[in-house]
């Protein structure tokens, strides 16, 4: 059939290419603006390290706070306990007025016992009021962070007995102190435990030697009676001790 018009005709439409229609092209991502991103996520970065120094150092500077805190708490308690010492046996000595006398003889005779012996001048021997304290430092009887009694100590501790059993009216505590470096191991979890073995150690000893019993008791103050700061190896030192304390019973 003709097709005047000039149209196409329908097998020219069907089997004629269609045209494809392109989809439109996303403007590529500017080179600046990926500049920019990356500078931002550098300042993001230098910013966390700047906020993880602050917090390293507050938290450093809070550290040392405490520490100081700590150390001004010990010296403190240290005062007040000596304060305790000098204000209780003094009202007692008001109401008894021998106990001076006693305690003044008892001081005299254990300062003539321990000054005369060769290598026992470090025995510290000291009054407050009716009370009467005998210092061993350490080294004298103990290995650092041990319990067991040194056997030079045996000497010593002999000079101790003695006198104890010539003087049966006596009250005897036994005191272990010891400086604020941390200790920790199976056997001692804390200075606390090894101030009271230590103390106990030297009352076994003291009873073996033939002190009765009775006469004696124990305790360990750990740390947290020291004589000075624990802010050198001497004070730490002088901190690590066994005290006998003795005193005479009211009247």
């Amino acid at each position: 059939m003709n097709n005047p018009k000039g149209w196409p005709s329908a097998s020219e439409n069907m089997t004629g290419a269609l045209p494809l229609k392109r989809a439109p092209r996303k403007p590529p991502r500017s080179q600046n603006k990926a500049g920019a991103d990356k500078g931002t996520d550098i300042w993001l970065l230098t910013l966390s390290d700047l906020l993880m120094l602050l917090v390293i150092c507050f938290v450093i500077l809070f550290g040392m706070g405490l520490q100081e805190q700590k150390r001004a708490a010990n010296s403190s308690a240290r005062a007040e306990a000596k304060k305790d010492q000098i204000e209780k046996p003094a009202s007692a000595t008001n109401l008894n007025p021998s106990l001076l006398s006693k305690s003044a003889s008892v001081e005299k005779d254990l300062t003539a016992i321990f000054s005369r012996e060769k290598g026992q001048q470090e025995v510290m021997v000291e009054r407050v009021a009716d009370l009467v304290i005998l210092t061993f430092p350490e080294r004298i009887v103990f290995d650092p962070g041990q319990a067991q009694l040194k056997p030079a100590a045996q000497t010593t501790l002999d000079k101790v007995a003695s006198f104890i059993k010539e003087r049966p009216y006596l009250i005897v505590e036994v005191q272990g102190h010891t400086d604020d470096q941390p200790i920790s191991n199976t056997r001692y979890p804390s200075n606390w435990e090894l101030s009271v073995d230590r103390a106990t150690q030297v009352a076994k000893a003291l009873i073996g030697l033939g002190v009765s019993p009775p006469h004696l008791s124990v305790k360990g103050f750990g740390e947290y009676h020291s004589l000075c700061p624990n802010d050198s190896d001497e004070n730490r030192l002088k901190n690590r001790r066994v005290e006998i304390q003795f005193s005479s019973p009211p009247q």
